[in-house]
């Protein structure tokens, strides 16, 4: 049985509430605004959703799948599913200081995601939150703005990511949420540094943050690139680091349909939703990636030691190499025959 969302475990609380001030009457006009939602667990509430993942925006009727929030002025209350990224957090807080006074903001999330301390640092401007309730593992807090002020532009919260290798030096931009937003993550770099020194293309770069393995390979050999990223952020991201007719960008979940057949896919694939473990997603991406490559196409990815994935890519190419082991990553190649 699968573990239960953080939406889901929010949900069940929100339901045991005698009181639920977040159903707003939409008749107003001024629903309920939910950020960063896990799944459809929250849809039957009167709300629209800033989803930070194209997969899950796809379940609500109304949604904005976007680095920058709606028009704020729209809401008469927000609810945030607190991220487990605290940079996202503070980005989504500090972009609600926009917000009317006084209308309410509820953050939400399980107690090992960090919302009690998250509640502990908000911006200045916010009012002191008071903890609602508790329960299912998730805790509910409530607060407002004081006083509303303009909220920082988004490429104020960008930060420098330096990447070093042997054959190549970069420093590129990166923004709250993104995967390895502070350094150039460790098994990207092995897989980066075992990589033929020409691959195939068309490449595609699949979940590709802010688009390192891409821009890598754009200073290598100049191919024809295509970045796809569940997370708006992350294209945001990719699109400020590579430019050019070369380069192109989709926010997908997963490979998208109208990508036309490639000659070489490399990844860093994900292996979480939220704080939960999710093999489904690279296996997914492998029968995907299998089914957009031509014959003889090239698949790189780099994943944990421990991860299943020599044997699920046996079952879907047929083969798997392993041509990089560090004792923590491994790198694995396979081609379509």
């Amino acid at each position: 049985m699968p573990a239960q969302t953080t939406s889901q475990a929010v949900a069940k609380l929100l339901q045991r509430q005698p009181q639920q001030p977040w159903l707003f009457d939409q008749q107003d006009g001024h629903p309920l605004l939910v950020i960063n939602p896990d799944g459809q667990a929250l849809t039957d509430l009167p709300a629209a959703a800033w989803c930070f993942h194209a997969g899950h925006a796809q379940h609500w009727s109304v949604h904005y799948c976007q680095p920058e929030p709606p028009a704020l002025e729209s809401y008469q209350g927000v609810l945030l599913i607190v991220a487990k990224e605290q940079p996202l957090n503070q980005y989504v807080l500090q972009q609600l200081l926009s917000l009317a006074p006084g209308r309410p903001i509820w953050l939400a999330g399980e107690k090992r995601g960090g919302v009690a301390s998250l509640v502990k640092k908000l911006p200045k401007g916010y009012q002191a939150a008071q903890k609602v309730a508790s329960g299912n593992h998730c805790q509910l807090y409530q607060t407002s703005i004081l006083e509303p002020t303009t909220a920082p532009p988004l490429d104020s919260y960008l930060h420098s990511v330096n990447v070093e290798l042997p054959d190549c030096k970069l420093q590129l931009q990166s923004l709250p949420g993104v995967f390895s937003r502070e350094r150039l993550d460790a098994g990207t770099e092995l897989l980066l540094t075992a990589l033929p020194a020409k691959l195939p293309g068309p490449i595609t770069d699949f979940a590709c943050g802010n688009g390192v393995i891409a821009a890598v390979l754009q200073q290598r050999q100049q191919p024809q690139l295509t970045l796809t990223d569940v997370n708006p952020m992350a294209i945001a991201a990719a699109q400020i680091n590579l430019t050019g007719a070369n380069c192109t960008f989709y926010l997908n979940d997963g490979l998208p349909e109208e990508l036309p057949p490639q000659n070489c896919i490399v990844s860093n694939p994900p292996f979480h939703t939220g704080l939960k473990t999710d093999y489904s997603i690279a296996r997914q991406f492998i029968q995907s990636a299998y089914a957009k490559l031509r014959n003889k196409g090239q698949l790189y990815i780099v994943a944990n030691r421990f991860l299943p994935w020599p044997d699920a890519i046996q079952q879907v190419f047929g083969n798997c190499q392993t041509i990089a082991d560090n004792g923590k990553f491994c790198v694995y190649h396979a081609h379509r025959k």
